[in-house]
């Protein structure tokens, strides 16, 4: 693949402050060179691609999914389904418990290619692999440098399986985050499974082990359960119980944020942490929905249910009836600063950025603006696969495949990975 290239002939946006028509964009040594008027002469010995009008975006970001997951379709679960326990404790629960380096890997490997094809180039993967904790991190790494992606990678601690394991499960975020710390692509967070799985004991050993630059990455009131769990204890709801034990800060990820009491929104508010929503894994498992009156400002992750966050964001639109507010802020002003926060020369589709760039196989014949965007990204790609998806200036999709890796070859190993993961999670 070419290091030097045009994308010739596009429709572009960041999502935010622009839209330009007719516009060739230079890509060189990874980086958004020049952005220009395609009427302009370019240089013939620069390789290109006619876009033909395609709308480019910013490289797309997941800040919440669960790569563990992309094996589990067609998986049944081992028991009843009826509640959000039950849920975890007969899918999801046996699944990870089943996982070893084999099927870590190929989940990892299925699940990142799906969202490359769908345009994100930066995914920050909540993991958990409880008979296989040490070292699941690199596995996943792995994943991530052959794909050509970027990410943050935690390890979700719970103490379902004794203490012993909550210390097992500290150490293999720390040593991830300490030996990331200046990694340009990749780095650590700290993971929390939820409250209602994590004891006083074991907080407190978190608290403790946490460095002050290290924010943390949890489901915070997925299921009234997790809210339930923290007022019986004697806390006012799950973001007062993680604010109480010293783990909250403006960095911290918090997840779903359904189940929530007044005393812990007046702190979200205070602290301003990230929120990000899930709207297909909530419809999924029957927890409710976000208010999003109380919390305008928030992500869009998908909590493993796909790779599509346009597609994601259309389930979203959908489920509220259309009545969204920010969806263009969710999407792109919000992933643009929280991707900079870690990676200071990303984020952004601008000259002398790092080019991570989402192609879509969307021309549109009506006119685009900032004003109707959104309902471009909605109605016109309706989370269709993309065009192209660029990463770091390196293609990584185009045509239909996956450029870095034998994508065939791939696909058989993931079949049969699958294959003997499912018969040893009937077992």
């Amino acid at each position: 693949m070419p290091q030097h290239f045009i994308l010739c002939n596009a429709v572009v946006s960041d999502g935010q402050n622009f839209i330009l028509e007719n516009v060739n964009i230079e890509i060189e040594n990874g980086l958004i060179r020049k952005i220009t008027n395609h009427n302009k002469p370019i240089n013939g010995a620069i390789p290109s691609y006619n876009l033909r009008g395609r709308l480019v975006l910013p490289g797309l970001l997941n800040p919440h999914h669960h790569l563990y997951s992309a094996l589990a379709t067609g998986l049944a679960p081992i028991g009843p389904t009826d509640t959000f326990q039950k849920i975890l404790e007969n899918l999801w629960w046996h699944l990870d418990q089943t996982l070893d380096e084999e099927s870590i890997y190929y989940s990892a490997l299925n699940g990142l290619m799906q969202s490359i094809k769908y345009g994100v180039t930066t995914v920050f993967d909540h993991h958990a692999s409880m008979k296989s904790v040490s070292g699941s991190l690199s596995i996943i790494e792995k994943v991530y440098r052959e794909l050509g992606l970027k990410g943050l990678l935690c390890y979700e601690i719970s103490d379902r399986m004794g203490m012993d394991s909550v210390q097992e499960q500290i150490d293999e975020n720390l040593n991830f985050f300490q030996s990331h710390q200046t990694d340009a692509s990749l780095k650590g967070l700290l993971g929390m499974h939820a409250n209602f799985t994590l004891s006083k004991d074991s907080l407190e050993k978190i608290a403790q082990a946490k460095p002050s630059n290290l924010p943390i990455h949890i489901h915070c009131g997925e299921a009234y359960s997790d809210f339930e769990y923290c007022v019986e204890n004697g806390f006012a709801g799950p973001v007062h119980r993680l604010n109480e034990f010293g783990l909250l800060d403006a960095q911290s990820l918090l997840i779903h944020c359904i189940h929530l009491s007044e005393t812990d929104y007046q702190i979200l508010e205070k602290v301003q942490p990230i929120v990000v929503s899930n709207p297909e894994s909530n419809a999924n498992n029957n927890v409710g929905m976000m208010n999003l009156e109380k919390i305008p400002n928030y992500l869009l992750g998908t909590d493993g249910m796909t790779g599509n966050i346009l597609g994601s964001m259309r389930s979203h639109f959908l489920l509220r009836n259309g009545n969204l507010q920010s969806g263009l802020d969710s999407l792109f002003a919000k992933p643009s600063r929280l991707i900079q926060r870690y990676f200071p020369n990303a984020g952004r589709l601008a000259e002398g950025f790092r080019a991570d760039l989402a192609v879509t196989d969307y021309v549109p014949v009506t006119h685009v603006s900032l004003e109707n965007l959104f309902y471009h990204l909605v109605f016109g790609i309706q989370g269709k696969p993309m065009f192209m998806t660029i990463a770091d200036g390196k293609i990584l999709y185009e045509n239909g495949k996956i450029t870095q890796i034998d994508e065939a070859a791939a696909n058989d190993a993931i079949r049969n990975a699958a294959h003997t993961l499912h018969r040893r999670y009937y077992e």
